[in-house]
């Protein structure tokens, strides 16, 4: 070892002392939980660093041929994993035992209140690929593969496993929970190795001077996961046995950089066997796709359509019932005689006597933690079962897996929200890709229906509502945050009523397509005896869009950004016409008739209810609501001349659909009068009605798309819907081609 490297390791050893000693003074009245999850330089005890600060000084006074072999002092073994993990870097490392017992709180919370129980993982437990793994006496790299449904059953398996594994042999782990998966979410894949080289570090019991240095050099050096793997390989070298339990998912949408972690640890192994007589046996869990190209690579598939098929019949147990004696972990391991005695006697006892057939209870850990599920007995699984099984669940698994490209839920950042069939049938149209819903389906308790597709760059994921109406809009976006927790934006998308005129110079038509920069409740105030009267501040009952949405809505109403937008979604507009659309009706049915001139029978001959009053109390009969113009015989003399209409026939400006940037008035009333549309418009300076915006607004940052397919006036009728329904989504797909894609805070 070059002398270089000694004074590597007094350089870092006075540079961790001096942070320590410049830090608060140690506390050691114990730390509150939060603080236990995490472990900090600043928090150390200073007496470590003085031990080993005069080590060193020891050290560098012995002759370079006999310090290789020294022991360090037994005053400086405890710390030693530490004072590596923090030479690297000044990142807080995770408290495994913490972590475990966190895990534990969250599985015992969700068998107390949402009736979780262990039918859950009982498809890896009964695993033969599991037996394979567990009983095999050389090395070896397991995945446990799941989906976006099974998240929350690899996290449960992954603290079963490991909490189990401990009480037998020496056992290494990363699992997600809260607050593992917030410290990563900032730094990359290699993070998480580091975390998991330095419980490994922890599993040595006597550190060699020679060891020391040669792995804090590599410490140092580390910048790269390839050299966190080689750093692992070094640290499982001197280990004699180690279980390593890794949940991938606690990466998040990342975990995809991991995906070929499955051949960096079998190239591990097979390095390892060249060198030396450790046993490391590997397990990762991903909801994502890992690779499992390597033949000694074990996959354990799971499912939740497999646990529907396979355990119909619900199999729930009183929390602190006892376990059967064929879900042990020790007897499993016994069958080969894997428990370590060494490690565990009195596992290694339990072993004995569960191979007796009797009960026992490996999950003791402390009297607190009632016992979980442990290890499936494999070796009772008959064969019958398998084969009846297997067929079912082959055909299960290569459904989920036909498809490699689908993404993972939290790869979806876009919602679009549709509160008619004909608006998502429109939204349908324009994916570039659709995925097999049942890749994703629902967590427990949402009741929405969704489609998952690709619109361009975007996964987006598509709310099929059951109806119209902002108590509805707002339970169908809050199970959609729930179900797919990645969501920065929903955009929805439909039709509504327009403001004809917004401005003197600015006609609104049929067909016309008005994206939301504003958004007024307006049927949110008080009712006074003598009229009804909204807040006065027009912001205070709409929640403000994030800087990110607004700035991207003023980019988009420059005027070349404005034409853009409308050129890409006339064109999207065109190609859509060979897909069973329904087509341009045409000017003379976009008709637009003065406020007051309301749709009733004309005559008083063929109604009397109807009655000619400029009263807005007048009365309408309900023959009148649902007959049409033609019915009615509505004057055409009534109608309000445009001078978009004429510039259209004339051929000065283009029939295609115009984009306008404004306000909407949302509410849980169909707006069917233009006297109270011109009233609310003037007062609210608003150009558009509709009545899903105000139940999203508060759930999601939202941007409203909708196709004018009415004035919002008595005389409203369904023509225009389908073709309105189009011109939105067109809109929308141009829209998303210019959208960054940038992850939005709320």
């Amino acid at each position: 070892m070059p002398l270089n490297n000694i004074d590597v390791l007094v350089s870092e050893v006075k540079r961790q002392t001096a942070v320590a000693l410049t830090s608060p003074p140690h506390n050691s009245s114990g730390p509150d939980r939060n603080s236990e999850m995490l472990i900090l330089i600043e928090n150390q005890d200073n007496n470590h660093y003085l031990h080993l600060n005069d080590w060193c000084t020891n050290l560098c006074r012995i002759d370079e041929a006999g310090w290789e072999n020294v022991v360090i002092p037994e005053k400086c073994q405890g710390y030693l994993w530490k004072f590596l993990a923090f030479s690297n870097s000044t990142l807080p490392i995770i408290n495994s035992e913490c972590q475990q017992e966190r895990c534990r709180d969250i599985q015992n919370i969700q068998l107390r209140y949402n009736g979780i129980n262990g039918s859950r993982t009982e498809d890896i437990w009964q695993s033969a690929g599991l037996r394979s793994w567990v009983q095999s006496a050389d090395s070896s790299v397991a995945i446990v593969q799941g989906n976006s449904q099974t998240m929350r059953c690899l996290e449960a398996f992954s603290y079963e496993i490991s909490l189990q594994l401990l009480t037998v042999s020496p056992t290494i782990w990363m699992l997600s929970e809260p607050s593992s998966r917030d410290l990563l979410a900032t730094h990359d894949e290699g993070e998480l190795l580091r975390q998991l080289a330095i419980q490994a570090l922890k599993q040595i019991p006597k550190f060699k001077a020679d060891f020391l240095i040669e792995i804090l050099c590599l410490f140092k050096q580390c910048k790269s996961s390839h050299d966190w793997f080689r750093i692992l390989k070094m640290i499982f070298r001197v280990l004699p046995k180690v279980y390593a339990i890794l949940n991938v998912d606690v990466l998040g949408a990342r975990s995809s950089r991991a995906k070929n972690w499955p051949e960096e640890f079998q190239l591990l192994i097979s390095q390892m066997r060249n060198e030396s007589s450790s046993k490391l046996s590997v397990m990762l869990l991903s909801s994502r796709q890992l690779s499992s190209q390597g033949k000694d690579t074990l996959v354990i598939s799971v499912t939740s359509q497999s646990q529907r098929i396979l355990y119909p019949v619900s199999r729930k147990r009183p929390l602190g019932e006892a376990l059967p004696p064929h879900r042990c972990l020790s007897r499993i391991m016994s069958t080969d005689g894997l428990v370590d005695a060494a490690h565990n006697p009195k596992a290694a006892h339990e072993t004995k006597a569960a191979s007796d057939g009797l009960i026992v209870e490996i999950l003791t850990r402390s009297e607190s933690i009632r016992p979980l599920r442990a290890l499936a007995n494999l070796c009772d699984i008959s064969q019958e079962y398998s084969e009846a099984s297997k067929g079912t669940l082959d055909k299960i698994l290569h459904r989920v897996s036909e498809k490699d490209s689908v993404p993972h839920r939290d790869d979806i950042a876009i919602a679009i929200i549709c509160a008619l069939p004909l608006e998502a049938d429109a939204v349908l149209t324009i994916f570039d890709h659709e995925w097999d819903i049942q890749c994703f389906g629902n967590l427990e308790r949402d009741t929405n229906a969704y489609s998952v597709g690709a619109i361009g760059c975007h996964n987006v994921v598509l709310v099929h509502m059951s109806g119209m109406g902002r108590a509805l809009a707002a339970t169908a976006a809050a199970s959609c945050r729930a179900s797919f927790p990645s969501i920065r934006l929903a955009l929805i998308v439909g039709i509504c009523g327009v403001v004809p005129f917004r401005n003197r110079s600015t006609e609104i038509l049929l067909g016309d397509v008005v994206i939301g920069d504003r958004l007024v409740i307006y049927d949110f105030g008080r009712q006074f005896p003598d009229k009804f009267v909204r807040k006065d501040d027009t912001h205070d009952n709409a929640r403000k869009p994030p800087e990110e949405v607004k700035n991207f809505l003023s980019k988009m109403k420059v005027p070349t950004h404005h034409r853009r937008l409308q050129a890409r979604t006339s064109s999207i507009l065109e190609t859509l016409t060979g897909h069973n659309i329904e087509p341009y009706p045409g000017l003379k049915e976009d008709r637009l008739f003065e406020p007051h001139y309301r749709h009733q029978h004309q005559k008083s001959l063929e109604c009397h209810k109807c009655v000619s009053t400029e009263d807005f109390n007048g009365q309408i009969c309900e023959g009148a609501r649902t007959s049409t113009c033609d019915d009615l015989g509505c004057d055409s003399t009534k109608l309000v001349v445009r001078q978009r209409h004429f510039q259209i026939m004339s051929d000065v400006k283009s029939g295609l659909p115009v984009i306008h940037f404004g306000a909407y008035a949302s509410g849980d009333t169909v707006m069917k009068s233009g006297e109270h549309r011109d009233q609310i418009a003037e007062r609210e300076q608003v150009i558009a009605f509709e009545m899903e915006g105000a139940g999203v607004w508060e759930i999601f940052p939202c941007i409203i798309i909708k196709g004018a397919c009415d004035y919002a006036d008595s005389h409203k009728n369904k023509k225009w819907q389908s073709f309105a329904a189009i011109t939105a989504a067109a809109c929308l797909k141009a829209f998303l081609e210019a959208w960054p894609g940038n992850k939005l805070e709320y």
